[in-house]
C-alpha cells in the first residue's frame, strides 16, 4: 500500500515522459525520468480491517496498486484547491513547479519583485 501511495504522489507531482522536436525520449532512464524518494513522501500511516474471501480456501484476496488510485487524484486536488481562491481550476499533471508557476501567471499573478 505505501508504495502505491509514493506510485500515486510520483505521477501527481514528477513522473512524465518528455520527447524532443525528433521524437525521442528526453526522459529516457532514472537520471531524467523522476521519482519520489523516501523524502518526498509523506509518513503513512494504515490499519487493517480482515475481510476473507470466500473464493479460496486461504481467504487471501490481491489489493495490487490501490494506494495509487487514491494518491493520484488526492494530490492534484489539494494543490488545484490551494490555488483555487487566485481562479485556477485545472493543471496538468505532473504539477511541476514550472506548471503551478504558469498557471499562476495564466491568472496574472507576478512575483512581488515587479518582474514577468
Amino acid at each position: 500500500v505505501h508504495g502505491g501511495i509514493a506510485q500515486g504522489i510520483g505521477q501527481a507531482l514528477l513522473e512524465e515522459v518528455v520527447f524532443d522536436d525528433q521524437g525521442s525520449p528526453r526522459t529516457a532512464s532514472l537520471l531524467d525520468y523522476l521519482i519520489p524518494s523516501i523524502g518526498e513522501i509523506p509518513q503513512v500511516v494504515t490499519a487493517t480491517t480482515e475481510t476473507p474471501s470466500p473464493n479460496n480456501p486461504l481467504g487471501a484476496k490481491g489489493i495490487g496498486e490501490s494506494g495509487t488510485i487514491g494518491s493520484t487524484p488526492a494530490v492534484q486536488n489539494a494543490v488545484v484547491d490551494a490555488l483555487s481562491h487566485l481562479g485556477i481550476r485545472h493543471i496538468d499533471m505532473p504539477l511541476t513547479p514550472e506548471r503551478v508557476w504558469a498557471a499562476l501567471a495564466a491568472v496574472g499573478l507576478k512575483h512581488r519583485g515587479g518582474h514577468d
